[in-house]
């Protein structure tokens, strides 16, 4: 059978698609071919094994314009080591194809900080890059604590305070990127697929916190009548002035209106609204309305929330599968 798979090269075609590795033009084969590289025998290397997509990846950004970023120190030391095995060109001619390129490099083999090292010869440098990915419960839990970081402030503390928790919320998202999903990939490039995803996540998260504080309300709390107890101005961290309605709750107790603004009328006023019973003794402020009215942005909340975990979920899947 591997006879075949080696003689299908829509087989090797399907496999490198599903490694995620970038679709190879008519261009960048002959961007390939003019630096000695059959593309059958690229594609077998970059679906072998994570060493080997790493030094295919490596290939294709020292001599297409597959990637955009340009060719670093290892690219081209993983890139000769690629060279030396699927090609019969000797250290002179790779390097009068680097230099086609604009590049140039000492003998890959040489004993320099440039040297590629193969898996499983620990204490030589790019160990790091392109080699044995993290093992699966790492993995899977790197991505899980993203997300549930991720929930806790989009949906448990923007349900308190919405500007804080999507604010801290989307910073530990961006942060994440860098602290958690870069060093699970040991700085092998990230699949575009993935990236796409993981940006999307971001965007469901942040749009879920805007309907967290009706989800709370509409799940654990009340609809009754109270009233208008006092309108007071306070002033923001910026120095900016903003006016404060206080209620009369239906339990007895008092509490600020989750929103900023005027109040609603007169003091004494006769107000519909859903809350937590205990007022100021408790974190999640009353709005007015009634439980109908916050159905909408509670849904919000579900769906962002479910969504956001999914295609983390699924980014986690497919980045793992590409490493794989």
């Amino acid at each position: 059978m591997g006879k075949d798979r080696d003689g299908d090269p829509e087989a090797d075609a399907r496999a490198w698609r599903e490694a995620h590795l970038p679709a190879l033009t008519p261009e960048h084969e002959r961007d390939l071919a003019r630096a000695g590289f059959d593309v059958k025998k690229l594609r077998r290397l970059g679906v072998r094994d994570g060493y080997g997509r790493s030094l295919a990846v490596s290939v294709l950004i020292c001599f297409t314009d597959a990637y955009p970023q340009a060719a670093s120190v290892q690219d081209i030391s993983r890139a000769g080591e690629a060279s030396r095995l699927i090609t019969s060109h000797s250290a002179d001619e790779f390097e009068a194809a680097l230099r086609a390129r604009g590049l140039h490099s000492k003998d890959p083999r040489a004993k320099t900080g440039a040297t590629s090292s193969r898996p499983g010869k620990p204490g030589k440098p790019g160990k790091s890059r392109g080699g044995k990915p993290v093992s699966g419960g790492v993995w899977w839990c790197g991505w899980a604590l993203l997300a549930l970081v991720a929930v806790f402030f989009t949906s448990c503390v923007a349900a308190m305070d919405i500007g804080v928790g999507l604010v801290i919320g989307a910073v530990w998202l961006i942060l994440g990127w860098f602290a958690v999903v870069a060093p699970l990939h040991r700085r092998v490039p990230v699949a575009r697929e993935v990236r796409r995803l993981y940006v999307a996540a971001t965007f469901a998260f942040v749009l879920a916190g805007v309907g967290a504080s009706n989800a709370v309300l509409l799940g654990f709390g009340q609809q009754g009548v109270g009233s208008v107890d006092s309108q007071w101005t306070g002033t923001g961290s910026h120095g900016t002035q903003y006016l404060q309605c206080t209620v009369l709750q239906p339990d007895g107790s008092y509490d600020d209106l989750r929103s900023t603004g005027a109040c609603p009328g007169p003091d004494g006023s006769p107000v519909t609204m859903v809350y937590l019973p205990g007022g100021e003794d408790q974190p999640f402020h009353p709005a007015l309305g009634t439980r109908g009215s916050l159905v909408p942005l509670a849904v919000l909340w579900g769906v962002g929330t479910v969504s956001g975990c999914g295609m983390l979920t699924v980014a986690a899947r497919r980045g793992r599968r590409a490493l794989s």
